[in-house]
């Protein structure tokens, strides 16, 4: 017998694919979701985007980008059906300056909720491979990407602590 992740249990009823849309609190939690990751941006000292706390870890940048990067192929690909994710910004640059991390970051957002938003119930059900990874259905695929980042952003906070920085609070609906 397979078990379901708690988390994923608590995540799964707020998308609604018998309606076949995404549902309001579903959106709430990706809005909320975006709010915290730009904050955690903006909280960093602009000198330490590429700092790292030990070798062979991602600098506070690249964190940053594997969380929304995830995204935007979640949107492009499982809810949109592309082969790809179009590029929204250029590594070379984000990577190393922070303003243009937060519009890379923005930009990825604003396409995963517009792909979110648009997305019908065969969208939503439709079974996608994706990371080497058996088809799920792509409604489920958006699910784990909020996981992904809530679990990602978490591993930032000694970056920012480590910094000096005192973690942006977490704004939780309740």
């Amino acid at each position: 017998m397979r078990t379901i992740p708690l988390l994923l249990l608590a995540l799964t009823p707020s998308l609604s694919l018998a309606q076949g849309s995404a549902t309001k609190d579903f959106l709430a939690d990706w809005e909320r979701d975006r709010t915290a990751v730009l904050a955690y941006i903006a909280a960093m000292p602009d000198s330490a985007t590429g700092y790292r706390p030990t070798p062979g870890v991602r600098t506070f940048a690249e964190q940053f980008d594997h969380i929304v990067s995830t995204n935007l192929d979640v949107a492009a690909i499982a809810l949109k059906g592309l082969k790809a994710a179009p590029s929204l910004g250029d590594s070379a640059v984000y990577l190393h300056n922070k303003a243009a991390l937060q519009r890379y970051a923005v930009a990825t957002y604003d396409s995963f909720l517009d792909a979110l938003k648009a997305a019908t119930p065969a969208q939503l059900a439709r079974p996608v491979a994706m990371y080497g990874q058996p088809p799920q259905p792509a409604g489920r695929l958006a699910t784990l990407s909020l996981e992904h980042s809530v679990w990602t952003l978490g591993q930032v906070v000694p970056y920012l602590r480590l910094n000096g920085v005192t973690p942006p609070a977490y704004r939780m609906p309740f």
